[in-house]
């Protein structure tokens, strides 16, 4: 039996979670679509909740890079949601917690990954972030994403930092990084494929976990319920 690559293997994995098969017609009309890997097509500006798949999210991710590309190796934005993810649970953070880190870029797979000063000392950032909340809006939805920490933004600066450290150079200084240090972890950068299997992973245990408290509670009010009847 021929031996598969990495590619086909992770492939096959991000085929089998799709869950619904790609969508037989193209878009409605001529429009700002771009078609994801799994054949959907996505108006970034105006979402169909049903053309948005946690595997083209990962796929799309895991092939972009942090810093616009200005990396000594390649890190994806898909690895990066994993790390902040995880370091929100090392914290303290709860599943929902853990869901909503692991999403906090998810709308930059439609979008892209503007770099931080563009996206928030530019004309060009102001209207990225406009567009941008709809989407994200969208996507939460889309995953039931409730979770929203304030610790995000603290750990993701702080990984931001560690992160210029390891794949970058650290040779002036970034206002966005006043006061900020770097976290006590080494990163090693992981390729598309295993950012993109890490991303799909993370979220299937998180949300196996979520469902499966949803329905210990349930069965523990149904249960009370009966206790309480005369």
């Amino acid at each position: 039996m021929p031996v598969r690559t990495s590619l086909e293997v992770v492939s096959s994995l991000e085929n089998a979670r799709v869950g619904r098969g790609a969508p037989e017609a193209g878009p409605p009309s001529p429009g700002p679509y771009l078609q994801t890997v799994s054949g959907r097509w996505v108006n970034p500006f105006d979402p169909d909740p049903d053309q948005i798949e946690l595997a083209d999210i990962a796929r799309a991710l895991a092939n972009q890079c942090r810093f616009g590309g200005h990396c000594r190796t390649f890190y994806s934005v898909a690895q990066h949601c994993v790390v902040v993810s995880e370091l929100i649970e090392e914290e303290g953070g709860g599943t929902e917690d853990a869901l909503a880190a692991l999403m906090h870029d998810a709308p930059e797979a439609y979008l892209g990954d503007l770099p931080h000063p563009i996206k928030y000392r530019s004309q060009l950032g102001a209207a990225f972030r406009e567009a941008e909340k709809p989407l994200e809006r969208v996507i939460r939805r889309r995953f039931s994403v409730t979770g929203l920490p304030a610790a995000i933004k603290r750990i993701d600066r702080a990984l931001l930092a560690t992160e210029r450290r390891a794949f970058s150079t650290e040779t002036w200084h970034w206002p966005e990084l006043s006061g900020v240090e770097p976290l006590d972890l080494e990163l090693h950068a992981w390729s598309p494929d295993e950012a993109a299997d890490a991303f799909v992973r993370r979220f299937e245990a998180l949300d196996a976990r979520r469902r499966s408290a949803h329905s210990s509670s349930t069965s523990e009010t149904q249960a009370s319920r009966t206790r309480a009847r005369p």
